[in-house]
């Protein structure tokens, strides 16, 4: 199957920067993969235009980076994108990966229920550690590798056709062996914290799916 793939990528602060540059890495499988990538990048992740791209395109995956909470994933300078009971209907028939704070709560249950075909998210606080001599270099941070790998790989698996469910699977796979490797190391001071937190981002990604599928 040919998939369209409409990406948000703001770029405002240290956590928006990481998502930014780690991202980059799906649009080059996506332009493998896709008929067509929309990459709303930097001040182009607005909602006026997220949501004429979205109606004028109709992509079949949608994935959002970005700062968010339970009912918002927002764009640019925190400008809301979706907001549930607002405009989560743009998300009709099409499979949604948000790679932000909380929305998996209220939003992304909220969006299936108006027609999404799938919603993968948090339902608490997404959370990586990064390595201070880094912060201008993400792409080479291994820490928050750690923690943006797994995580990526979500769109990874939807990018080679595989169900939302099993993309869920296979991006919690990807912690789980990143935990192990940590807990197998002799970084011991480091590993704990970071392990700590890789256990807590995957238990709380969610899928949802439509019920009548």
């Amino acid at each position: 199957m040919k998939h369209s793939l409409l990406i948000t990528r703001p770029n405002f602060d240290l956590t928006t920067r990481y998502l930014f540059i780690w991202a980059e890495k799906i649009i080059g499988l996506a332009k493998e993969k896709c008929g067509k990538v929309f990459d709303l990048s930097g001040k182009r992740a607005n909602r006026k235009e997220f949501e004429s791209m979205m109606k004028k395109h109709e992509p079949n995956l949608v994935f959002l980076n970005g700062h968010g909470d339970s009912e918002v994933v927002a764009g640019q300078d925190n400008e809301e994108l979706i907001h549930a009971g607002e405009n989560e209907k743009i998300l009709k028939s099409k499979i949604v990966y948000a790679l932000s704070c909380c929305s998996g709560k209220i939003l992304g249950p909220q969006s299936v229920k108006s027609g999404a075909e799938a919603y993968i998210g948090y339902d608490e606080d997404f959370i990586f550690l990064y390595e201070e001599n880094k912060q201008t270099r993400p792409e080479q941070d291994k820490t928050a590798e750690m923690f943006l790998e797994p995580a990526n790989q979500v769109m990874v698996s939807l990018l080679k056709d595989h169900s939302p469910k099993k993309a869920h699977f296979n991006s919690k796979k990807s912690f789980v062996r990143n935990i192990r490797k940590l807990l197998s190391s002799q970084s011991v001071a480091i590993g704990g914290s970071v392990v700590r937190y890789l256990i807590w981002d995957m238990q709380h990604q969610v899928c949802y799916e439509r019920e009548d599928k």
